[in-house]
Order: structure tokens, then C-alpha cells, then sequence
């Protein structure tokens, strides 16, 4: 594991061996995801559809139905419904 100090202005230093190991140059762009727990970085923007495994779709589910169980989120056929009924389109 390796660690890098934030500035006072939320920069940090991407460490070289991360940078050599996913391909990053001076002046790429990188992409930070956060799953509200973890953050991390890479040099490609991550698909959030992309289902690596079984497992990983279950995993996604679960998480899923946790977040509608919370009221994080709402189930998509009552945004639907809401979204129809504001616009006339119910």
C-alpha cells in the first residue's frame, strides 16, 4: 500500500508506480469513483453497467436493494409514475 499527503487544496501526487503501471502521462485526465466507502483512481472512466461475475451481480443487487430499503433512492417505476404525472404524460 502506498500513501501520498493532501494539500491544503485537496491535491495529491499520484504515486509513479501507479502512474507507469496504468498508463498515465503528464496531462492525462484520471478518474476517481466512490462506492461511499472507497475511493479510487484510473486511467479510464469505469462503466458502471459492467458486470465482472456472478458474484459481483449479486453483490450490486444486494447493495441496490439496501440503498430503495434506505430511501437513498427511489424504486424507478415511482420516478417514472411521478415524472408522467407532473408532465402529463400518465
Amino acid at each position: 500500500m502506498m500513501s501520498t499527503k493532501l494539500t491544503k487544496g485537496g491535491q495529491t501526487t499520484v504515486p509513479k508506480e501507479v502512474r507507469t503501471a496504468l498508463g498515465i502521462a503528464d496531462g492525462a485526465r484520471v478518474y476517481w469513483s466512490f462506492d461511499g466507502r472507497r475511493a479510487w483512481v484510473s486511467a479510464v472512466p469505469t462503466d458502471p453497467l459492467e458486470v465482472t461475475d456472478e458474484g459481483d451481480f449479486r453483490a450490486r443487487l444486494a447493495e441496490a436493494e439496501a440503498d430503495v430499503a434506505a430511501s437513498r433512492v427511489r424504486p424507478a417505476r415511482d420516478v417514472a409514475g411521478d415524472l408522467g404525472a407532473r408532465y402529463g404524460l400518465a
